[in-house]
This record gives structure tokens, C-alpha cells and sequence, in this order.
């Protein structure tokens, strides 16, 4: 935890408003779909380290901003909301802050529908208090979303994360301090580090992985690399982004880390960032281990080389293109990469459609796409 960070408390900079924002957009989406689609299924949202609820610059805190959303999707579904309810699990271990927080939501309206429940615990020990609950996520799995928010590297460990994604419609939205993870490796015993990222990483693949990486910059990125590749070998984890937080000044933040099942859960959480970062005290940046330049979501050309260099010489289908773009661009899907690449003359189209205009890509024609070998 920050050493500025002692009171109940405290002045959000602009970063965590923007994060606040984001997850309130991007859960109102969520309970709307779910909501849905989910017959008689209870959705639950956790919330890891829920703080007070609110900040001194600020009323909404993420559990406030999980409430909102809940109510918000609720009111809009209306008669045709087929889910169960929704369960909001809030997690703070600091005492005075979570004697807040109650307080906060106490005067909270709430729906019929939603339910709340509190536990003054860490993280890994208010998971474990849940699973034993009658009613809980875990049994039968239930659509769970959570938001983990910590002060710096540790008290997460990966096989609750796993844990966490292991059932169907389960999304994770994780604060991940990899500039502090970084500094725990650099510093070694002083820093307990084995410990601390065998727990972080679930495995000591990070004494190979981290090893390599000599600047502190690449370090910090290798950190993150390192995590996505956890995360996508977990059994039915497809889709994670992580993106750059940073102030106005364009100094780093923190990453946030997505991780679903399902396409459609990280392209609504890009629409949610893309709306969110018109505001314009933050920036967004790319994640990628060799880049650190702003991106934005009007910038195909700047995408398609990296596109490109990953398929050089194959021949790729529609889909592995879709899923490459999810999650290593800014982007939806790739079609405004790859228009870029067929007009450059580096890419060949192959489709049914035979009246089909160059730079036009219908994936129900599409049969598949082969990269020109690089120069």
C-alpha cells in the first residue's frame, strides 16, 4: 500500500476515476447481457479490495460504481431480465474503511434483486469465506465478474485467479502492478521474492522468463508478457488484454488485465475504454513488451505491421486473425488491418465471393488469407 494512502479516505487521481469509469461502463454491459441470457442463473460480481466506496473527490468507488451498473442494466432489461439476481460480493480488509463502506451502501437504494454481502477479511480469505457460504459462485457456477484492485504486487495469488476463471461466463478485470513485481525480482532475498512470485505466478517459470530482460523497462513488460501467458493456458481462457494506465504526464500507472471466455466480453470492454478515454486526463498505452508509444482506435496502420509480422508466411483463417486482433490490438477485429495490408500488396485473399472489392473482408466468405514471406 502507498505510504500516502493511510486514512479512510483519500483524493482519487484522475488514472482510478478512469478505471472506475471503465468497469462501471463495461459491468452495465454485462448484467444487460448476462441478465439476458442467463435463465434463472444468479450473476455474481466480487469485489477484491473494495476500499471505503468512495473517495474524497469523488462519491463512487468501484462497489458503488457495481451497484449503479447492476441497477442501471435491471431497469433497462426490465421484463426481459431472465436471470436470477445479482450477488455483489465486497471484500476490504482495513477495518475503518470497511465500517465505511457498509455505511456507504447502507444508504445505498438497492433493487429487489440485488443482494449484498461483506466480508472484513483479505482477499484469499474472503474468497475462502465465500465457497462456504450456502449461497456462492463456486457451487453450482454461477456468470461471475471480478474486479481485483490492490495496493501493489502481493496478495493475490494465481491459483485463486484460476480458480476464479475456471467456469463458464467467469471474467476477471485485475489492477497488476508489474512495475512493482519487477522490483521484487530485482531485489531478491531482500524482498522474499521466491515466495512472493511463486504465489503471484502460480510457478517458478518466472526464474527463466524474467531473467532476460536487463532494462527496467523491458523488465516491467516481461513481468506482464509473462502473466498474459499464465492466463492463456488456463483451460478455456482465450481472450486477455492489458493495457498501459497513465497519467496525464504519460508516466506509468499500473496495467489492467482482462481475461474472459468469450470474445464478446473483451469487445465490450474495449467499447467501454474507447468511450471512457475521450476524457482525456489519462492516456491509455500499449502493453507490448517492445513498444510504449499511445495508442488509439483510429490507427490501423500502426497495428497492421505488427499483424503482419506475426502471420509473415502462413496462411491464417478468419478466426485465428479475429482472436490475434482481440488481443494484441487496440482493435474489434482486424479488418481494418488487413485492408491496410492488402492495399501495401502484402497479403492475399482467398473467398468465396467472387464480386468481392479489395479491402472488403465478409468472414462468411472469407476462406483464408495468406502473408507475403518478409523482405
Amino acid at each position: 500500500m502507498s505510504a500516502k494512502i493511510k486514512d479512510v479516505l483519500w483524493p482519487a487521481p484522475p488514472h482510478t476515476l478512469a478505471k472506475i469509469s471503465i468497469l462501471q461502463a463495461y459491468l452495465t454491459r454485462w448484467f444487460e447481457i448476462l441478465g439476458r441470457s442467463k435463465f434463472r442463473q444468479n450473476l455474481w460480481y466480487i469485489d477484491g479490495f473494495a476500499g471505503p466506496g468512495e473517495y474524497t473527490n469523488s462519491a463512487t468507488g468501484s462497489p458503488v460504481a457495481a451497484i449503479a451498473s447492476a441497477s442501471d442494466a435491471l431497469q433497462s432489461v426490465s421484463a426481459q431480465w431472465k436471470a436470477g439476481g445479482v450477488h455483489c460480493v465486497f471484500i476490504e480488509e482495513n477495518p475503518d474503511r470497511f465500517a465505511h463502506l457498509k455505511n456507504k451502501l447502507g444508504a445505498t437504494a438497492n433493487h429487489q434483486k440485488i443482494h449484498t454481502y461483506f466480508s472484513n477479511s483479505t482477499f484469499v480469505d474472503g474468497l475462502t469465506a465465500l465457497r462456504k457460504q450456502a449461497h456462492n459462485p463456486f457451487s453450482p457456477p454461477s456468470p461471475l465478474f471480478a474486479f481485483v484492485d490492490p495496493f501493489g504486487a502481493k496478495g493475490v495469488p494465481f491459483s485463486d485467479i484460476k480458480d476464479l476463471l475456471s467456469r463458464e461466463s467467469s471474467e476477471i478485470l485485475i489492477n497488476f502492478d508489474s512495475d512493482g513485481i519487477g522490483r521484487i525480482f530485482r531485489a531478491e532475498e531482500a524482498a522474499n521474492h521466491e515466495e512472493i512470485l511463486n504465489e503471484i505466478f502460480g510457478d517458478d517459470s518466472w526464474r527463466t522468463e524474467l531473467a532476460i530482460h536487463r532494462k527496467s523497462h523491458e523488465l516491467y513488460r516481461g513481468v506482464l508478457a509473462l502473466y498474459k501467458q499464465k492466463l492463456l493456458a488456463l483451460p478455456k481462457v482465450r481472450y486477455v488484454f492489458a493495457f498501459e494506465m497513465r497519467s496525464a504526464k504519460n508516466t506509468l500507472d499500473y496495467h489492467l488485465v482482462f481475461a474472459s471466455q468469450h470474445p464478446l466480453g473483451l469487445e465490450k470492454m474495449k467499447e467501454a475504454m474507447k468511450t471512457i478515454a475521450k476524457n482525456g486526463d489519462y492516456c491509455f498505452s500499449d502493453a507490448h513488451l517492445h513498444q510504449s508509444s499511445m495508442f488509439r482506435f483510429d490507427e490501423p496502420p500502426a497495428y497492421s505491421p505488427q499483424l503482419f509480422e506475426h502471420f509473415c508466411g502462413r496462411t491464417a483463417s478468419y478466426s485465428e486473425l479475429n482472436d490475434y486482433a482481440l488481443n494484441e490490438t487496440p482493435f474489434m477485429n482486424p479488418k481494418s488491418m488487413l485492408k491496410d495490408l492488402e492495399v501495401k500488396g502484402m497479403i492475399q485473399v482467398s473467398s468465396r465471393d467472387t464480386k468481392r472489392r479489395k479491402g472488403t473482408f465478409n468472414e462468411e466468405h472469407l476462406i483464408s488469407i495468406m502473408f507475403q514471406q518478409g523482405n
